[in-house]
């Protein structure tokens, strides 16, 4: 009797292939994917624009609480405020009805929330770039409309008109 049941060596092979094409599939996935780790600056995640943290740790908040210069009665800058208009504009976070100010670092933007009427005093002090933008609204997508409008509508308050003001069209994750 010759029966049609493959042999032991026969199914031990194909499911040893079997397995490997799987776990080589499982590698490819992981090598294509970035290994499962964080994403980097290149990863495809970001679509090219850079990521943004929001430090809301008891240390991060702690330290600039204590700096003598956060609480200058001069009104003087911080050193935040200072890193924030380094550059020409600018950049201010809306997130829900808060608006966070953003602080340029070698990596990733750091975003510390600031009151209203001190981000109209910094957008005041913002020199512009060589469009004549001195303000870049970034926003979340729980970004509130009436924020925004809240926003634009005090800039202009102060004379920094809407041609003055650049509105991101992405949405900061």
């Amino acid at each position: 009797m010759n029966s049609k049941r493959p042999s032991v060596m026969k199914s031990t092979a194909r499911a040893g292939a079997g397995g490997a094409v799987v776990i080589g599939a499982l590698l490819a996935l992981l090598f294509l994917r970035g290994g499962g780790g964080s994403p980097g600056p290149d990863s495809e995640t970001n679509s090219g624009t850079p990521m943004v943290t929001t430090e809301t740790d008891q240390t991060a908040t702690e330290i600039p609480a204590k700096a003598p210069s956060q609480s200058d009665s001069s009104g003087g800058l911080t050193a935040d405020e200072e890193k924030a208009l380094s550059g020409e504009l600018l950049s201010i976070l809306i997130d829900e009805r808060s608006y966070l100010m953003a602080v340029p670092t070698d990596s990733e933007p750091i975003y510390r929330p600031k009151e209203l009427s001190r981000l109209l005093k910094l957008a005041a002090l913002a020199e512009g770039d060589s469009n004549g933008i001195r303000v870049r609204i970034l926003q979340r997508e729980t970004a509130r409309v009436s924020a925004n409008e809240d926003l634009k509508a005090e800039l202009a308050k102060i004379g920094i008109s809407s041609d003055a003001v650049y509105t991101q069209a992405e949405f900061i994750p």
